[in-house]
């Protein structure tokens, strides 16, 4: 199954968070962790771990939101891109309180 395209990331992204998602945030790392703050705001944990601390050529970085002991994790070279993939599957996994 082929990788969402950014674009697709950040539709998805607007259509579950409406009008606090930014413009680009898949592409812009300051937006996305303005995605990360609305996530943080409604009650998920956030982390962004830089898995390549000790290189100086090689970037991975994963991001992960957790909430009610349920982590949702991805990891990408970019951390905009990291930070919007694990949103996305956080607000998916999303489960309506009864």
């Amino acid at each position: 199954m082929p990788e969402p395209s950014l674009k697709d990331i950040e539709s998805k992204l607007h259509s579950l968070l409406g009008d606090s998602a930014p413009a680009a945030p898949a592409s812009n790392v300051n937006e996305a962790l303005r995605v990360a703050d609305a996530l943080e705001a409604k009650g998920y944990a956030f982390t962004l771990k830089d898995l390549c601390a000790k290189s100086l050529c090689d970037t991975s970085w994963q991001a992960c939101f957790t909430m009610n002991e349920q982590d949702a994790t991805a990891e990408n070279a970019e951390a905009a891109v990291a930070i919007c993939v694990a949103a996305l599957a956080a607000l998916e996994n999303e489960t309506p309180e009864a």
